[in-house]
């Protein structure tokens, strides 16, 4: 009997260790922990930055994405661990396919499939895009096709993505004496090129505790060098912070979150849904302006320089508005209207890094002055959020002519708001134009020139003058006003994106980029038929 027993438990207890076995063996390998090198200090692109943020940075550039899926193990890999493999020459950045293309008309001239997204450099250079980067060359940025402007943008990403190979790829290496001075890459002094084989031999063998233990002796050697010059640990960290905390993509989903609350609750009109959709907006509009305070330490300037940093802003002061003007209304239909609007730009934002570029750069020369930096470019996007408002309010007017007109007193009071929006938006982007003149008075010697921005600015200022007057004198309301908010908005987006990245011309050009042009076309071709549709409508619902 006893041995029976013996013999059961040590049947069990080896059923046991084989089922342990065979799950382990299932279970998805431990991912190598590269953070112990987030905050080493980097200069590059004109600042010193944090090892993280080169590689987020390479990572966005290169493939569209803040992560990488590794093409040998099939498994997506942190931008921070793919970094190190090329940096530290572990792999062969030419036969990576990690290059982004996404344009279907350059695939097609390439002969490339089109389902496919990446591509090595190595498959590239076989192709036509050679000759296409030749002609582009021959051509002023204006004159090119769009087509050859997405093949130079591809041939950066082939660059970029090389300049990242070789151990001397970044400057680590502080200046001995001048904070501003040029740092050098690892090979310029010996105990630093040590300190870097010791890092890539813990890497190659993907021993998390050396790696750690080299991380921390290289950085304690290259503050060594210059301690008064190198960069203090604490900005290093915050900008780390920056980047995992995503605080863009939290207020995101704190928009949705009231939106869903205001929506689901709505027919009840239950005060408990209404505080927790206020609660969750409040907590999203916090959010956000925390991820602009951040973003404001790390770049020593407003961050409001280019388009991804125009789309979070006017992303943010649309939030605002509609906070403010919702506690002074307690209506419901601000933060109804607007959520969604936010909630769609900051996607945008975080979905498309290689249209918007999230990277913090030095300002080009015309920017350099924070001063005017800080007063004409935030009152004309603040117009925008206004705008943006008032065409997120229209919408839902616009469903209460088609759904429910016979809700007059709503309708009325809907009128109400997109006329206060519109007001607002007037009133700063009349301000920002004007301050934009003189400020170009100083920069380029003249007020005003009919550059493209210049010009699409006043057409939309006018566009939207328009309206207020028409309103004002009586001979537009109801549907024409609501009509007018959404049409409106499309001079706003011509404003706003065409002039960078369907003209790409004229003294502004500084903010061009390439991209986003379907999307664009379909925004404008939805509003378009949306507006069709509730006109027809409602004309079919009024009594002759």
């Amino acid at each position: 009997m006893r041995g029976n027993g013996y013999d059961d438990v040590m049947k069990r207890f080896l059923l046991i260790g084989s089922l342990f076995i065979a799950v382990t063996t299932l279970l998805p390998a431990q991912e190598f922990d590269a953070s112990a090198l987030r905050c080493l200090a980097v200069q590059k692109d004109g600042r010193k930055k944090p090892l993280d943020t080169v590689a987020l940075e390479a990572a966005q550039r290169i493939t569209g994405k803040t992560h990488v899926n590794d093409p040998e193990s099939g498994r997506r890999i942190d931008a921070l661990e793919f970094l190190l493999s090329v940096w530290l020459g572990t792999r062969d950045p030419q036969t990576l396919p990690v290059i982004h293309l996404g344009q279907p008309e350059l695939k097609m001239a390439l002969n490339l499939p089109a389902k496919e997204k990446y591509f090595s450099y190595a498959r590239l250079r076989q192709t036509s895009l050679p000759s296409i980067l030749r002609d582009a060359e021959q051509k002023p940025a204006r004159d090119q096709t769009s087509i050859e402007r997405e093949a130079v943008a591809v041939a950066q990403r082939i660059q970029f993505l090389d300049e990242l190979s070789g151990a001397d790829a970044f400057a680590i290496v502080p200046h001995p004496d001048d904070p501003k001075g040029e740092w050098a890459p690892a090979s310029k002094n010996d105990a630093v090129a040590r300190r870097l084989d010791a890092l890539r031999a813990a890497f190659v063998a993907r021993d998390t505790a050396a790696f750690a233990t080299a991380a921390r002796e290289l950085e304690t050697t290259l503050r060594g060098l210059s301690p008064r010059v190198y960069s203090c640990r604490e900005s290093m960290e915050r900008e780390a912070h920056y980047n995992h905390f995503h605080p863009f993509g939290k207020a995101m989903w704190l928009y949705a979150l009231a939106f869903v609350a205001l929506i689901a609750t709505w027919p009840m009109k239950s005060r408990a849904g209404y505080w927790l959709a206020l609660a969750a907006f409040v907590a999203g509009v916090l959010t956000h302006g925390y991820g602009f305070y951040l973003r404001t330490l790390i770049s020593g300037r407003p961050p409001i320089t280019n388009m991804y940093e125009s789309v979070v802003w006017v992303s943010f002061g649309a939030a605002l508005f509609a906070l403010i003007l919702e506690l002074i209304s307690r209506q419901r239909y601000y933060l109804a209207a607007v959520a969604p609007v936010s909630v769609v730009m900051l996607l945008l934002a975080d979905l498309f890094p290689a249209v918007m570029d999230p990277s913090i750069g030095p300002l080009v020369a015309v920017l350099r002055s924070n001063f005017w930096l800080a007063v004409h470019v935030p009152a004309v996007t603040l117009g925008y959020s206004a705008f943006a408002v008032a065409m997120a309010l229209g919408h839902v007017a616009l469903a209460y002519h088609v759904f429910a007109s016979t809700r007059t007193e709503t309708i009325q009071r809907l009128e109400h708001f997109i006329y206060r929006a519109m007001q607002i938006g007037v009133l700063l982007l009349a301000a920002g134009t004007i301050l934009g003149g003189i400020w170009a008075h100083y920069a380029w010697g003249r007020f005003w020139g009919w550059d493209s921005k210049e010009t699409w600015a006043l057409i939309s200022l006018l566009s939207y003058i328009i309206p207020l007057h028409g309103r004002r004198g009586g001979w537009l309301r109801g549907l024409g006003l609501a009509v007018a908010s959404v049409i409106c908005f499309l001079t706003v987006l011509m404003a706003w994106y065409g002039v960078n990245f369907v003209l790409g011309t004229g003294l502004h050009a500084y903010g061009a980029g390439t991209g986003g042009l379907l999307y664009a076309l379909a925004f404008v071709g939805l509003e378009l038929i949306l507006v069709a549709l509730a006109a027809h409508y409602h004309q079919r619902q009024t009594p002759p």
